[in-house]
Parts: structure tokens; C-alpha cells; sequence
């Protein structure tokens, strides 16, 4: 007999005495037999619809758990992309009895407390995140009237130590040339997609061939749903055309050797295996990262001299001075091609092995 079930009898008119079971955590009488399966699957149902109503009943009127719930209701939270939903919650689970502190004695001193407490015990980037999403959610309650104040706002990030490694740093041309030179063509094309498209590495293993039409490639980026576009010339052009001739089943431009798409996990375990090797054999130097093919483009396009929202604009990234709304999407068509094309320029006369096995 599964637990958390009152038995009761009761009399009924003609004389008879009926057993009926009820759920102890909801009040409910079970319209199944307990020790069916029907039972089973209705007693697994009010276990969970308890555990809901107990965590809602352990919010408190006026906190920041309360506050929370009620942004997750709301369609901002529903407009957020997967990813970014996840490490919003992250921050939220982190918090735990935290969140049940009234918004009204939530001060600054104790938003700059639990970022000091958060960096202590998972890194600086988190600790900032912590800041991050509180300053979010709290300015959304004040616009609503749900809080008086952000207290968040005023706290500040914390900066990068000076003697910190640089993260996602630029390449530089001569890393560039040692990755591409001899990589296997199951390494070399994403590659190329994070340098001459400046795709995220979850986009380039995710595009597939219906993106490229010979002379561009189009993609929408998953991180913020900007619609892209990178030009295909020189090297580049090169390097998929060969892709494409040797096309494997799989829709994806990317693939293993055996043709299958990649997995993110796989992919960085391949990739980071030879960083590790060009890092031993003194060919590249610690810091380069598949995201850091985004920062060789910003740092290419800055030495001609290219602009901020250009830049931004040619590697898929949302401006905080955006253009005005007529027009900017054809800004940002133009910058894309333009600061793309030129970058792929620079590798007019690479020799890179586009066909390795």
C-alpha cells in the first residue's frame, strides 16, 4: 500500500460499511483503487501537486521569491531563450532561503554581500551573474509597483584582477595558420565558420546546408535570434565547397569524421586535443578558445579602423545604441558583408588543406 493515504469507512444509507482512501498532503479522495496502476498514477499526481503547493506556500507575501515567481509568470520570462532561462534559474537556485528576505529589507550592502558571497564560492563571472539577474528582476518589479526601489543597481561588477589569463581572447595570425594548417577536415570547417562567419560554436554545428547557397551563408543566431549573414569567398569558399562535394548524410556542415553531426561535448574534447598538442609543440599560446574566433574578428575589423556597431553588427551581437528601426536591418546586412569579406581577404593566399581526412 503506497504511504501518505487516511483510510475511512463510512456507513452508507442501506447499512453497508464503504472504504474510501483519501491523499494526506492534498485532501483529496482517490477515485482509483490505491493498488492498481490507475491508483499508482493518480497517488503520483497529488504527490507532485503537493510538492508544487508547498513551495508555494513557503514563498512569502513581499519577498524576492515571490517577486521571481511572478517574473516567470510574465512574458518576458517566456521570450528569454532556453539557455538564457537556465542560468537565470541557476542564479535563482543559488539564492534558496536568500529569496525569501522581504524585497524591503533587501538593501545594497546586501546585493553587494551575496556577490562577494557568490564569487567566493563559484568565480567572479557568477558573482557578477548573481548582480546581473537581481538588478534585472528587481527593476522589472519596480515598473509593476511590486518594490519600492532595485537595490541592485548600484552595485558594481567586479573587474577582472590585472594579472587574470585572458578569456576568449583574439587569435593571432600565426595561431590561426598553425590550427588550419594540416587540421582535419572535421575540425577545419567549423573552424572556418567561427572565423569568417563569426559563428557561435552551438550555431556552427548546428547550420545546416540549406544556409549556404554558394555565395553566402544565412542563419539565424540561436543566443539572441539576429538574423545573419556572412559572405563566402576565397578560403572560405574553398573550404566548404570541399565539405559539400564530400557531403555525408547528415545535414549539418559540420561533421565528425564518420559523418555524423557533432555534439558539443564531443566537438570541444576534439578541439581543445588540438590546442593542447600546437600548445606543447609551441605553436599557440594559452587563451585560444572557439569564442575567441569572434574576438580575432572584432580585433581584425578595429584595425581597419571598422565602428562599434559594425563590428557588433557583422558578428551577430545586439548594440546598445542600436540604429534607428527604418533602415537597420540594411545597415547591418551591409557591415556584415563588409567586415566578413574583409577578414576573409586577409587568407586570400592560405594554403590550408581543405580536403584532410
Amino acid at each position: 500500500m503506497p504511504r501518505g493515504l487516511k483510510p475511512v469507512r463510512r456507513r452508507l444509507a442501506g447499512g453497508e460499511v464503504k472504504l474510501y482512501w483519501y491523499h494526506r498532503a492534498t485532501g483529496r479522495a482517490l477515485k482509483a483503487d490505491p493498488v492498481t496502476a490507475e491508483g499508482f498514477a493518480e497517488i503520483a499526481a497529488l504527490d507532485e501537486r503537493a510538492k508544487v503547493g508547498s513551495a508555494l506556500g513557503a514563498i512569502l507575501e513581499g519577498s524576492y521569491a515571490q517577486l521571481w515567481e511572478k517574473y516567470r509568470a510574465g512574458p518576458e520570462w517566456r521570450a528569454l531563450k532556453p539557455r538564457t532561462r537556465s542560468d537565470y534559474q541557476a542564479v535563482r537556485d543559488w539564492l534558496g532561503e536568500a529569496a525569501k528576505l522581504p524585497i524591503a529589507r533587501l538593501t545594497s550592502a546586501k546585493v553587494w554581500g551575496l556577490r562577494d558571497k557568490a564569487a567566493a564560492a563559484k568565480g567572479r563571472r557568477f558573482g557578477n551573474y548573481v548582480v546581473q539577474v537581481l538588478r534585472l528582476t528587481l527593476e522589472w518589479g519596480r515598473r509593476r509597483g511590486l518594490c519600492a526601489d532595485n537595490p541592485a543597481r548600484a552595485v558594481k561588477t567586479m573587474r577582472k584582477p590585472a594579472n587574470a589569463p585572458d578569456v576568449n581572447r583574439a587569435w593571432s595570425a600565426t595561431e590561426l595558420e598553425a590550427f588550419a594548417a594540416d587540421a582535419p577536415a572535421q575540425l577545419l570547417v567549423p573552424f572556418a565558420l567561427g572565423l569568417f562567419a563569426g559563428m557561435r560554436q552551438g550555431d556552427a554545428l548546428a547550420v545546416t546546408w540549406s544556409a549556404y547557397d554558394g555565395a553566402a551563408l544565412r542563419w539565424r543566431a540561436s543566443k539572441n535570434g539576429e538574423a545573419c549573414v556572412a559572405p563566402v569567398t576565397g578560403i572560405f569558399k574553398t573550404i566548404l565547397d570541399a565539405a559539400k562535394g564530400a557531403r555525408p548524410p547528415a545535414v549539418q556542415i559540420a561533421t565528425t569524421s564518420r559523418g555524423d553531426p557533432w555534439s558539443q561535448s564531443g566537438f570541444r574534447a576534439s578541439f581543445f586535443k588540438r590546442l593542447r598538442n600546437l600548445r606543447d609543440g609551441g605553436q599557440v599560446e594559452r587563451g585560444c578558445t572557439f569564442h575567441g574566433l569572434r574576438h580575432t574578428i572584432a580585433s581584425m575589423a578595429r584595425d581597419g579602423s571598422e565602428s562599434e556597431f559594425r563590428i557588433a553588427a557583422a558578428i551577430g551581437d545586439r548594440s546598445t545604441a542600436m540604429a534607428a528601426t527604418y533602415g537597420r536591418d540594411a545597415d547591418r546586412a551591409a557591415a556584415q558583408n563588409s567586415v566578413l569579406e574583409g577578414v576573409q581577404k586577409r587568407f586570400a593566399n592560405a594554403d590550408w588543406k581543405t580536403g584532410a581526412a
